[in-house]
């Protein structure tokens, strides 16, 4: 049976109608995959809210702390800061050995008092906070997230950094090893940069500063607490490896980040602990829509990533795997682990798939007795460079941040974790295989289905 011209016509429209929908469709997703975007949903809380991080600091403090609110009436924290502060309030009268006394001053009313409580030469406004002679202040812009808007997880996680930095004698000073083309840890380039890095460590408690080996003398500054080694591009000299090797033997601690080659002589400086480092198979892994590499195997028993286990997802690009190998006296805690396809040199499970260590904590043990004060040598490795970066370390939707700021605190023997303040944000998102079928469904396969479909019916109608 022939189709009359009404029919042709009809199906035409109708042809052209679900193209271009597939058209719209596509761009969509390429506007997403351009834009990237993470939904968050941050719950209304109780008092019963805070994070077992905020709640374990509070029970750690003593004494009276006196948090003053300097924030305008105009500000988008101003209300929902002062629920959070009722809620420390709250937390610290039933639970807690410090006492917590919250004031407000509004900055347009009472300008002269406001000006007592800001730092010379600081005209932000935010959260003074006060114990003991020590005080620390919280600008306006730590309490809010990225875009500017009050974020319930910052300003907690803010708050709660500076009452772990009140509870301590004195700041930790963390040296950047430097001279071998290492990048700044103030560049805010995305890719790059380790700006985010700084700012959290400074929120922390910690001070970075530039650190290079001095041959000239045999030991390490004795306030460097850690040293971390961040992307290297150049070979590090014998002589500054042998000095780096005898302070981890003497109890010092390194975190380092990998770089993509492997030609800055790391080898060597972690061969006497027993570690190996190979290239890990691009294949068979999840990837985000940028094309990050994500994994959500982490160690459920070790302090740097247990409170994290089973919860959340860590983002890198193209990681290195470890190979520890029995060293005596040096322990290796596998910290992240990624599954790839099998390959000849992994070793394989009954599923026919290799579990790779892509980052890990070792530690020096000893036979001396504590009482001695003998501190252990300890190292924690990530198997790229882009783990730290700004770009996975501020995206909320991984705990790339907050792996590391626990693993500083191990190094740096600081009791506490560097979990999210806030434990009720749900981060959503697509990986990108779910992105890839949802361009095929919607562009392709549902467009072509639909004609087919559209065309037969057109046959059957008479």
């Amino acid at each position: 049976m022939k189709l009359v011209l009404a029919q042709w016509r009809w199906i035409f429209c109708a042809t052209v109608c679900v193209v271009l929908a597939a058209v719209v469709a596509v761009l969509i997703d390429l506007l997403l995959l351009q834009w990237r975007p993470t939904l968050y949903l941050d719950c209304k809380a109780e008092f019963t809210s805070l994070s077992e991080r905020s709640q374990a600091t509070l029970a750690e403090t003593s004494g009276t702390i006196s948090i003053v609110s300097l924030l305008p009436s105009t500000s988008p924290a101003k209300r929902p800061i002062g629920f959070l502060l009722k809620q420390f309030e709250h937390f610290s009268r039933e639970r807690s050995g410090a006492t917590i006394e919250i004031h407000t001053l509004d900055p347009y009313e009472e300008p002269q008092r406001v000006k007592e409580f800001l730092p010379a030469g600081n005209a932000d406004l935010g959260l003074f906070v006060k114990q003991s002679g020590k005080s620390i202040f919280i600008p306006e812009q730590a309490l809010l997230s990225e875009t500017g808007v009050y974020s319930a997880a910052t300003a907690e996680e803010a708050l709660t950094m500076a009452l772990a930095r009140l509870s301590r004698v004195n700041d930790l000073t963390i040296g950047w090893l430097q001279g071998h083309g290492e990048a700044s840890y103030t560049t805010t380039d995305p890719q790059h940069g380790y700006s985010g890095l700084n700012r959290a460590l400074e929120n922390e408690g910690y001070t970075l500063c530039n650190f290079q080996c001095d041959v000239t003398t045999e030991a390490i500054p004795t306030n460097l607490k850690l040293i971390i080694i961040a992307e290297p591009r150049y070979p590090i000299p014998p002589t500054e490896r042998r000095q780096l090797i005898d302070w981890l033997d003497r109890g010092g601690r390194i975190m380092c980040f990998l770089p993509a080659d492997n030609t800055t002589g790391l080898e060597a400086l972690f061969e006497p602990w027993g570690i190996q480092m190979g290239e890990t198979p691009h294949m068979g892994m999840t990837r985000s829509i940028s094309g990050a590499t994500l994994t959500q195997q982490l160690n459920e028993t070790h302090a740097i990533t247990s409170e994290l286990a089973g919860k959340t997802t860590v983002a890198c690009r193209a990681p290195k795997a470890f190979y520890p190998f029995n060293v005596r006296g040096i322990t290796h805690i596998p910290l992240i682990q990624m599954v790839v396809a099998s390959t000849t040199t992994e070793k394989v499970s009954d599923t026919g798939e290799a579990s790779l260590t892509i980052a890990l904590a070792a530690e020096r043990e000893s036979t001396i007795s504590e009482t001695l004060g003998f501190t252990p040598g300890r190292l924690v490795l990530f198997g790229d460079a882009a783990f730290a970066t700004n770009q996975h370390l501020l995206n909320r939707a991984t705990a790339n941040r907050e792996i590391i700021l626990n693993a500083v605190h191990w190094l740096s023997g600081v009791s506490g974790s560097g979990a999210k303040g806030a434990t009720d944000c749900l981060t959503l998102g697509v990986d990108r295989e779910t992105w890839q079928r949802h361009v095929c469904v919607l562009g392709i396969l549902f467009p072509i289905t639909f004609c087919l479909l559209l065309k037969l019916f057109a046959w059957r109608t008479p």
